[in-house]
């Protein structure tokens, strides 16, 4: 009888259980793929969805622009050209039209917020002109491929040419009054996407951009570098092909400093970075000497671009590094008693760039 209890009270526990009783069948969805937001000539949102087709072998997904007064009313009549109900928690990207991302984008994110089966990891940038114009651009050329563009922002997340963010990482920095988010940049070149930089934001709203290397600077200053971060320089002395070195940088090491004398604030960004050699034909570095004059001549190159990215970066008046974050913590009576938005651009903010080739390469 003791032996048989485990049994009984087995199966009256297996009688109890409900089974999953919020659960979706992806035969009963439209699964949104990707995303693209813009303002139509009305003022109205106008949506445009990547929705894959699992029912043709090419698994070609198609592409569908939808206005509505909200985020969530597109989504509502979209459901009304389709035979099944749209689905968005498997979103992997949304693309912010550049007219758009000029006006407060939490008015057109707040949907994805407030859902609860929204795909919050899904990857967001700022499309250089219209975003329908874009994804209907891409579809034309590689129909199949446009359901990957979140993986060639990842990639370019990796060599440190767009900042790691997502849906979710941003929403708190939106409403940060002390610090700025950068949103990856996209561009339609003549054979597909091009990942070309930053946007900059100054609350929700985007104020500029960097592209090629200045926003690989930026990132470096901002302390967000990636897994890699390759860089190319004059380093020669013709200035001719062969004489600029390619390097990547292997080891960061970044310290800002903010303080206040009077009513002024300073920032210092100290930056040393030590790199590899990947392309150098001009010389061999097996000569010190010779070594620390590149050191010397990548550092002010670098220098000069670290200065030109903060000057455009007040100018858009993009606190990336979080000054008015230091000053609420540490200064809070001037914080108190300042407009940041008017006063940043006016700050004195002074970088400092230290390179080292530590890896001259295998062939040196």
């Amino acid at each position: 009888m003791r032996r048989g209890c485990p049994v009984v009270i087995g199966l009256i526990s297996l009688s109890l259980v409900t089974g999953c009783w919020d659960q979706t069948l992806l035969k009963d969805v439209r699964l949104i793929i990707g995303l693209g937001i813009d303002e139509d000539a009305d003022g109205n949102i106008l949506d445009t969805f990547v929705l894959p087709d699992v029912t043709n072998q090419k698994n070609t997904p198609q592409v569908i622009s939808v206005t509505g007064h909200t985020a969530r009313e597109t989504r509502l009549n979209l459901g009304k050209r389709l035979n099944l109900v749209p689905d968005g928690s498997k979103n992997r990207f949304v693309l912010i039209g550049e007219e758009m991302a000029t006006k407060k984008i939490y008015t057109i994110l707040d949907v994805f917020y407030r859902d609860p089966k929204s795909a919050l990891n899904a990857k967001i940038a700022v499309v250089k002109g219209r975003a329908e114009a874009f994804m209907k651009k891409e579809y034309e050329i590689k129909p199949n491929l446009i359901l990957n563009l979140d993986k060639q922002i990842v990639s370019a997340e990796t060599a440190s040419l767009v900042p790691n963010v997502n849906i979710q990482s941003i929403c708190t920095t939106m409403f940060d009054p002390g610090q700025d988010f950068v949103l990856p940049y996209i561009e339609h070149g003549t054979e597909g996407a091009v990942v070309t930089g930053i946007a900059l934001f100054n609350s929700q709203t985007m104020t500029g951009a960097l592209e090629g290397r200045d926003a690989i600077i930026c990132l470096l200053l901002a302390n967000q570098m990636g897994k890699r971060a390759a860089i190319t320089v004059p380093a020669g002395t013709s200035g001719k092909t062969g004489s600029f070195m390619t390097f990547q940088v292997f080891q960061i090491k970044r310290n800002l400093q903010v303080w206040m004398e009077g009513d002024e604030v300073f920032a210092n960004i100290d930056l040393q970075l030590k790199v590899k050699v990947e392309e150098f034909a001009e010389d061999h570095l097996v000569d010190r000497e010779r070594v620390e004059q590149l050191n010397a001549r990548i550092t002010k190159e670098l220098n000069r671009n670290a200065q030109e990215v903060i000057r455009r970066l007040q100018q858009a008046n993009c606190d990336i590094f979080g000054i008015g974050r230091r000053l609420i913590a540490f200064h809070h009576d001037y914080w108190k008693k300042t407009d940041w938005n008017r006063t940043y651009p006016h700050i004195k903010i002074q970088p400092s760039v230290m390179v080292e080739i530590a890896r001259p390469g295998i062939i040196y």
